[in-house]
């Protein structure tokens, strides 16, 4: 192994462009859960919306879609089943935002 080979593999110094992002070395996030219950109202009210994909039991998946068809499109379908589902879930388990 010659000196620049060994000296590049000793080299202790950052390399430019790797390093931790700066939200993933900031702090977790403090808001109560009335405050997250706001901003979910004002994106309700601008459509706002994100994917999450979240992994269920075939049966439970089935009948959220079997749910969510009786629910109708117009009136939010399985989303709706599970947006409600979560806030009440939430709403009975506040500490989580503690």
């Amino acid at each position: 192994m010659s000196s620049k080979e060994f000296n590049k593999a000793v080299n202790t110094k950052p390399i430019d462009g790797l390093k931790q992002p700066d939200k993933f070395m900031q702090k977790a996030d403090t808001k109560s859960f009335e405050s997250y219950i706001a901003d979910l109202s004002k994106e309700q009210e601008n459509y706002e919306q994100a994917i999450l994909s979240v992994a269920v039991e075939p049966t439970l998946k089935k009948l959220v879609q079997m749910a969510g068809k009786k629910v109708g499109r117009t009136k939010g379908g399985s989303k709706a089943i599970v947006r409600e589902a979560l806030t009440n879930y939430f709403k009975k388990h506040p500490e989580l935002f503690e």
